[in-house]
């Protein structure tokens, strides 16, 4: 297979092809008792933020909240310790950004950037008057803290790898004499880099008075790690033909996208390739490209790598059952039918406009080829606009509730069959926000039908293999060969 990841913020465009994981309640639900104070420590989850602590502030901890990708109950001693970290580093954040003035040094707050990730620290300087108290700490005195809390929720695989931590900072500024109220609220979204725990995308709003008219204006930041500036990424798509009780990694392959991503460009594309394509299979002979996925997700990734000369990254697999569960976990996906369908064997019946499908209309959806155009190319072509929806109701849900983020997040690690490693779906869903589905390129290569050995096939000619290269190139649909 082609390169593997290393946690590539560039390929979270990738999860258009989980977006339609979904979400389920939390397990468990507990009111945790305050910890030790910040600097304190434990042994189980190291401190690491180096911001240096600023003993007055304390994030009362009233909440902590988990959930297993495996659905088992979390003990709350488990989460504890992980819960305390979290509350280590935003205590150092809101003690460097509103606490102490001092840490000001020209323009911005230096040490605070350590306590993001890498490829989230050129958005915190950007919002850096939202995240803390700005220019303003030229001018303030002192900030004394009042009553602050901190609510944190998990992911737990092997142990916690995601957090969602909710702040709610109070304070009062003391600049020339007077008292001026800070109230500041947001929602940060940490990752475990290691064995430290950093921010990784964060929804802010802010209550910060003006030092010259006393005047309090409302301000609101939203970030995410977004694409760093890499080469192109591919993941391959892989929609099994597994039906219940079978495995998705050992029947034939029913769809197949390829989903590439130009991170300095941001330009995100999709490709389908039909399933009758005839195409040689290593190891096995020219056979229909489905009958690849017979071998395992590693040979259909060796035959598509082959076939296309793109370099595969990872891939994703599920099968009917499993596609039906992800669209019903997240109530549904909002898709707009291009045209009416009507197919007795898919059993889709829609007409065209939007409609919210759950998950076995959108199951109908995504197979019906008997009355959409071009047959298996149409079809092919509706797969990709589930994608782009999917992706589109991510963002949607994530707007609403930053937290949906990890509940997303459980269920695809669940379902979906991967190469990718839980830290690596945590990376690509964290970036997800900062997608447009109004920039997604679908397509689907063409090809001639034909009847081989008495299989009705598709043979891919120029113009196939002229999009393949097109595609390798850079993951851009330029038009060229």
């Amino acid at each position: 297979m082609g390169r593997r990841l290393s946690l590539p913020g560039a390929i979270a465009t990738i999860l258009v092809a989980i977006a339609v994981i979904g979400g389920a309640s939390w397990l468990v639900s507990c009111t945790a008792e305050p910890g030790p104070t910040p600097g304190s420590g434990t042994a189980a989850e190291p401190t690491t933020s180096p911001v240096p602590r600023i003993e007055r502030l304390s994030l009362d901890l009233r909440r902590v909240e988990g959930k297993r990708v495996s659905g088992r109950r979390v003990r709350l001693a488990r989460l504890r310790p992980a819960a305390q970290a979290v509350r280590r580093v935003m205590t150092a954040f809101y003690s460097t950004g509103f606490i102490d003035p001092g840490a000001w040094q020209g323009d911005r707050f230096p040490a605070l950037e350590n306590l993001f990730t890498l490829r989230t620290r050129s958005r915190v300087h950007r919002d850096l008057a939202e995240l803390t108290l700005g220019a303003l700490a030229r001018r303030v005195d002192e900030v004394r803290p009042g009553v602050s809390t901190i609510g944190v929720r998990f992911l737990v695989g092997r142990r916690p790898t995601v957090a969602i931590a909710s702040v709610r900072f109070r304070g009062t500024a003391l600049a020339e004499g007077a008292e001026l109220p800070i109230l500041h609220s947001g929602s940060y979204t940490l990752r475990r880099v290691d064995d430290r725990w950093q921010i990784a995308s964060y929804e802010v709003r802010s209550r910060v008075p003006s030092i010259h008219d006393f005047d309090v204006r409302m301000r609101k930041a939203a970030g995410s790690p977004g694409l760093a500036s890499t080469g192109p990424y591919f993941i391959l798509v892989i929609g099994s033909d597994a039906r219940p009780g079978e495995s998705p990694e050992a029947t034939r392959g029913d769809s197949l996208h390829i989903i590439g991503v130009n991170p300095a460009k941001g330009a995100v594309s999709i490709l389908g390739i039909p399933r009758d394509s005839f195409v040689p299979i290593p190891g096995v002979g020219t056979r229909k490209i489905n009958e690849a996925l017979l071998g395992g997700p590693n040979l259909m990734v060796k035959t598509v790598e082959r076939l296309t000369g793109v370099a595969i990254d990872g891939y994703v697999l599920t099968g009917f059952a499993g596609f039906q569960d992800l669209v019903n976990a997240v109530g549904g996906i909002g898709v707009d039918v291009p045209y009416r369908m009507s197919d007795p064997y898919s059993h889709a019946n829609f007409p065209p406009g939007m409609r919210r499908m759950l998950g076995r209309d959108a199951l109908a959806f995504s197979r019906d080829r008997h009355d959409v155009p071009g047959g298996d190319f149409g079809r092919s072509m509706n797969q990709g606009r589930m994608l782009i929806a999917a992706l589109r109701q991510l963002k949607v849900d994530v707007a609403k509730n930053p937290a949906a983020l990890l509940a997303w997040l459980a269920a695809g690690a669940k379902i979906l069959r991967t190469d990718l490693g839980l830290a690596d779906m945590a990376e690509l869903l964290l970036s997800m926000p900062s997608l447009d589905p109004g920039r997604v390129e679908s397509r689907v290569v063409s090809g001639t039908g034909a009847t081989i050995g008495g299989l009705s096939v598709v043979q891919l000619g120029s113009a196939a293999h002229a999009m393949f290269r097109d595609l390798a190139a850079d993951a851009i649909f330029n038009g060229r060969s």
